[in-house]
């Protein structure tokens, strides 16, 4: 490749840094692969892709333009909020509070709060072992996943409120809550973070009391969280001659002056001391109780200072009131999100290929950019270059530039994530597991069951008359209660007892009996008659209390 032409690369590779579409090595070689493959050109690379030491040489020859760095992950969703046309709404909304409250005079009177998570793990550590060593390993404690919430207020003169530490649980015990910095408060929520009724405790009993004293109007700044917007709390703020003042959504990374100047160094206090801390207990977990004493440690170690409160709100241009601290630099993450103007060739494009509405803007900003990196003197020449590349006759020259954007647009909509597809509930019993092809063929069942008939199918059934059902038959058998019958059963002994009169009365009739036999029989059946009267007395006495 030319100079000119890895010109062009370098100024594309810059902007889609700033505007966060930075690529790695892997995605430049691919790039430049396609491109002179492209421009059918004859590359000394293996399968025309460049190898990692093109790569090195490349970055050696443009050192003074181009660095590697660590990205730091932006969601989509922050990327598109930071744009001008919000951040000159807020600080519209922001002057008119300074003008009709007079807070220009008045710095200790502007606040700014949010909660943050203190994690128990330390993260990724680099540690001395052997060479050659493929799996080294540090010890850490069990637990490592416990967050423990702590909400944090600061002015814009660098004074804090009391620390307001959030647990997870239920109930609230004396150990949490002993060793801790001077002054903080502890209270606990079932999810372990800043709730509704939390906040509202925080506001009524921390801020409201803390700025009591304070002359003048008071002004607060807090994210749009859904636990800080409570109708109690607007009302404790009205009551209390306090305006509350609520950043835009996902804005907070560049507008908030605790993200911007405070909650970094904490963080970083926060790891050295649980490496200090792991290192004396030999990896003790940070339990409830011992969280309060390591808070402790970073307070005192100057975690929360007062300069970096202060340069926080100057950063975010709210005190001093400056809209012109947000640079364009910082907003640049919304240029390729926030396009209007699509060219003809990146509309036919976005028909031909299923590509998101951020790979078409990108388009229009790369084109544009593309255009600026190369002047009249540098089309001449990507002229000559490519008409000697494309020497067959009838074909329009297509110039680097062209190639280039090509390249680096295929590369992107690779890239570009897909409108998500709508999901579809598989009808199956307990814990049956399906195929691919098995849930195709459910859906499929779904949608034939889903299906209506046609017109012409509706007039015919409009047509046929409705099939006659037959009178229902009469039951002839009667209708039993549902209650189950009470069933007695008799002793065995009654039993047996019948049975042996019923034998003496067969025998009786077969031989005739003698005085004597009949007057002992008639005792003996006047015996058993008074037994058997007995028992039927305590049979009707059990129903009758059954009943």
């Amino acid at each position: 490749m030319t100079p000119a032409e890895e010109s062009i690369i370098v100024h594309a590779l810059k902007k889609l840094g700033e505007w966060g579409f930075g690529v790695d090595r892997e995605a430049v070689q691919s790039i430049v692969m396609d491109y002179l493959r492209n421009a059918n050109r004859q590359t000394p690379f293996k399968d025309g892709k460049p190898g990692p030491d093109w790569m090195r040489s490349f970055q050696k020859r443009w050192k003074n333009e181009l660095t590697r760095r660590v990205g730091q992950p932006l969601p989509a969703s922050r990327a598109y909020a930071c744009n001008q046309v919000v951040v000159d709404d807020f600080y519209e909304k922001l002057r008119s509070a300074f003008e009709r409250l007079n807070l220009s005079s008045r710095p200790q009177n502007v606040f700014n709060c949010d909660e943050t998570g203190f994690q128990t793990d330390i993260g990724a550590q680099k540690v001395f072992c052997e060479r050659g060593l493929k799996n080294p390993h540090k010890t850490v404690a069990t637990s490592t996943k416990t967050t423990y919430t702590v909400q944090i207020c600061v002015s814009a003169i660098g004074h804090y409120l009391p620390l307001y530490v959030v647990y997870k649980g239920l109930n609230l015990y004396d150990t949490w809550c002993t060793g801790g910095p001077d002054d903080a408060r502890y209270t606990s929520s079932p999810s372990g973070w800043m709730e509704t009724d939390q906040f509202l405790e925080w506001f009524d009993k921390i801020f409201i009391s803390e700025t009591k004293y304070l002359e003048g109007p008071k002004l607060l700044i807090f994210d749009g969280h859904s636990s800080h917007i409570n109708t109690k709390v607007v009302e404790l703020a009205l009551s209390n001659n306090i305006e509350l003042l609520c950043l835009p959504a996902h804005t907070s990374s560049i507008l908030q002056p605790l993200d911007v100047g405070v909650f970094k160094g904490v963080k970083g206090c926060w790891r050295k001391c649980l490496r200090s801390f792991y290192d004396e207990t030999r990896c003790s977990n940070v339990d409830k109780k011992t969280f309060p004493s390591l808070l402790k440690r970073i307070t005192d170690a100057g975690a929360f200072s007062r300069t970096s409160a202060i340069s926080g709100f100057e950063e975010c241009g709210i005190f001093p009131l400056n809209p012109a601290k947000i640079t364009a630099e910082k907003l640049a993450t919304s240029v390729p999100l926030m396009s209007d103007k699509v060219t003809e060739d990146s509309a036919s494009q976005q028909k031909n290929t299923s590509t998101s509405d951020t790979a078409v803007s990108t388009t229009c900003q790369l084109s544009s950019v593309l255009d600026a990196a190369s002047n009249e003197g540098e089309r001449r020449t990507v002229s000559t270059l490519a008409t000697a590349a494309n020497p067959a006759e009838g074909t329009a020259p297509v110039t680097p530039r062209k190639g280039i954007e090509k390249a680096i647009l295929a590369h992107l909509r690779h890239v570009t994530p897909a409108a998500p597809e709508k999901k579809r509930r598989l009808k199956r019993t307990f814990a049956e597991c399906l195929t691919a092809e098995e849930s195709r063929a459910r859906v499929l069942e779904a949608d034939k069951g889903k299906i209506k008939p046609g017109i012409s199918q509706q007039k015919k059934l409009k047509k046929c008359p409705p099939a006659r059902r037959s009178p229902p038959q009469r039951r002839q058998d009667k209708v039993t209660s549902s209650k189950p019958e009470l069933v007695i059963r008799k002793p065995v002994w009654l039993q047996q007892r019948k049975e042996a009169e019923e034998g003496r009365q067969s025998t009786a009739t077969q031989q005739p009996e003698s005085a004597d036999d009949a007057s002992q029989n008639s005792a003996q059946s006047g015996t058993a008659f008074s037994k058997i009267m007995r028992h039927r007395i305590q049979l009707s006495q059990v129903q009758h209390f059954q009943k």
